[in-house]
């Protein structure tokens, strides 16, 4: 299962809806109280975390620790990394900080992705490669 976080879910439509028509099993969700919430009760099923990076903090991350919501994917990239250090995770984003995506891709089974340089099909080939579908 790809657990999809992006609070932009009509831009995500297409991807999300490219993923499943390709026989992926997708669960989406749009904020990041919900999202460790899924993740905390379904930890054992997701086998990718596809993320956005500027979302709102919710209850779960302070202002403060997100650079208010302009990093709270940062955040819970490094929540769940505590709990599951070898998940693959897509940092799926509109930020364009370059220091920020090499300081992100020297993490171990990370990748950084600009949506603005993947059309859905494109985002679902990266997803085969990194879950060793042929």
């Amino acid at each position: 299962m790809i657990l999809f976080i992006d609070d932009e879910k009509r831009r995500m439509d297409s991807y999300v809806q490219d993923l499943v028509l390709s026989g992926h099993k997708v669960e989406f969700k749009s904020d990041v109280d919900s999202a460790l919430e899924f993740f905390a009760e379904n930890r054992t099923q997701i086998k990718l975390l596809i993320l956005d990076i500027m979302m709102p903090t919710g209850k779960s991350f302070d202002e403060t620790q997100t650079d208010y919501g302009l990093r709270t994917g940062i955040a819970f990239y490094h929540n769940i990394r505590e709990q599951n250090p070898s998940l693959p995770i897509i940092i799926f984003t509109n930020v364009s900080d370059e220091k920020l995506a090499e300081k992100i891709s020297r993490g171990s089974n990370v990748l950084f992705f600009q949506k603005d340089n993947f059309l859905p099909f494109e985002l679902e080939k990266e997803v085969r490669k990194i879950l060793n579908i042929e």
